[in-house]
Formats: C-alpha cells, structure tokens, sequence
C-alpha cells in the first residue's frame, strides 16, 4: 500500500512537470510572435522613415521640372556687335548648377552663326552629349593624335569624353543647331565659363580680356584650350 502512494505521487510530479514544460513552451511561443510582430512594426516604421527621407531629399530644391524657353538664361557668345549676332553663338540655359542644383546633368541649346566655329579644347572633368537639331557643320576630334574632320547634320549625335580634345564650326548657310548635356552639373566647369564671357543679348560684347587672362578663365572652369601649334 505504501508502495502504491509512492508511486502515485510519481506519477502526479511527472504530470506537473509536463503540463509545466508545455505551458512554458506556449509562452516562449507567445513572446517569440511578439518579437516577430515588434520586428516586422519596426522594419516597417523605419522603411516608412527611409521613404520619407528619400522625398525630402528629391524635393529638397524647388527645381523646375519644365523648363520653357523663357525660363531659360540666354546669352550671346563672341558676338560681331551689340545689334548683330554675326558668326557668335546663342546660348539658351535651361540647367545648370544654379537652377537644379540636383541634377545630374546640365543642359543647354545652342546656335553657331554662320561661319562660326569654337577653338579646339579639351575638358578634364567633364563629358558633353549633342545632338544636332539643324544645319551642318563638322565636328573636328583627334585618334591617336591624328586630327579628324566628320560632317554632322540634323539627327546627328555627338559625345565627347573628359580629356579629349575637340570643336566644331559651322560649315553651312544658316545656324548650326543643338542640344547638349553637360556631365557632371557641377559649379565652376563648362555652363559657368559661358555665362562668363557670354552677354545678354544686345549688350554691347566685353573685349577687356587679354589672351592670357581668357585662356586662364578657361582653364579655371574646366575648359581647357589646345595650344597653338608653331611650324
């Protein structure tokens, strides 16, 4: 009979010791789905910050997403005088440092008068893509320091990498026409030069600087001219 008790309160100890182990069990099941669920909250508030942050970011400037050509700055480029553009260029910017601070890439509209033409130059840091919208012209770029003449026209692109040496003239009747994009759209390079040495239209064009001081505003703002050659 003795027996018997001691094995009842086996019996009854073993019994606990179950219904304990799986009650433990269930709580450790419950906090673990709580861990799951504060985690996945947690994940969620932070891609909810991100995004947010992203947006403040994108917008952070009020940029203009279109750009009309009233917007944009013009500016005449070596023009023959006040009232006549001649073989200078119209400028027209529509992006640049000041503008879209956050973009990219610059872009502008350009027309070389006829008979015009750029001096041969080279930028070190940046890269330009144009694309011809009229006239023709040749485009003048160098392989294995061989110069290289190429005519170009309407639907024509052009792209250009830092450190090569290049220009172009207007070989035609009327205007050379293009777009381009200046890469990167940083401050002191390319669009800044321009804006340097361009006038608005019908001002009077500024002949102050001596070829020294022109060259090292070029050169100042990443436009770099090729030395001429002596024979």
């Amino acid at each position: 009979m003795l027996k018997n008790k001691k094995n009842l309160k086996v019996l009854k100890l073993a019994a606990l010791t179950i219904v304990f182990t799986i009650v433990q069990g269930c709580g450790e099941n419950v906090d673990t789905s709580k861990k799951k669920e504060d985690s996945l909250a947690a994940l969620s508030l932070d891609e909810k910050e991100d995004s947010h942050i992203h947006d403040n970011s994108t917008h952070s400037h009020p940029s203009k997403r279109i750009v009309t050509p009233e917007d944009a700055q013009q500016l005449w480029l070596f023009p023959e005088r006040k009232d006549k553009l001649g073989s200078g260029g119209l400028l027209q910017i529509y992006m640049d440092p000041e503008s879209h601070p956050n973009a990219s890439s610059g872009f502008s509209k350009y027309e070389l008068g006829v008979g015009g033409a750029l001096p041969e130059h080279k930028h070190n840091k940046t890269e330009e893509i144009a694309y011809f919208l009229s006239g023709t012209g040749i485009v003048i770029s160098y392989e294995n320091d061989e110069r290289k003449e190429t005519i170009v026209k309407e639907g024509y692109v052009w792209y250009t990498a830092p450190g090569e040496w290049h220009s172009f003239q207007n070989t035609g009747n009327e205007p050379l026409k293009l777009v381009f994009a200046t890469v990167p759209n940083a401050k002191h390079g390319l669009l800044d030069f321009f804006k340097k040495v361009g006038v608005e239209p019908g001002t009077e064009p500024s002949n102050t600087l001596s070829a020294e001081e022109f060259a090292k505003l070029a050169s100042d703002n990443d436009m770099i001219l090729k030395p001429a050659e002596i024979d």
